[in-house]
């Protein structure tokens, strides 16, 4: 059996942007594109916030063990992702 490959810090940072995102969507009543902005900037403020910390570090931007990593991409690469995906897709509705 191939095991996933992760790690908790990584998955507790989706876990805390699923919470922005609830806040956001439910309580808040916000259009998808600006919580998921939200989302992502969330994600990469929470993984470069601790990857700073280690900066001294060779390869510390990119590192699996210094920061949020899930699967393959480091955590703030995605929240980039999701960033600019949700600013193209709020650009488009509002044309």
């Amino acid at each position: 059996m191939m095991r996933i490959r992760g790690n908790g810090l990584g998955l507790l940072m989706f876990v805390v942007a699923g919470v922005v995102a609830g806040v956001g969507g439910l309580i808040l009543n916000l259009e998808d594109a600006p919580v998921m902005i939200m989302v992502g900037l969330a994600l990469f403020l929470m993984d470069f916030i601790i990857r700073l910390f280690a900066r001294e570090q060779e390869k510390w931007l990119t590192a699996s063990h210094l920061g949020g990593y899930l699967f393959i991409a480091p955590v703030w690469a995605i929240g980039i992702f999701v960033i600019v995906l949700n600013i193209i897709n709020g650009l488009q509705l509002a044309s």
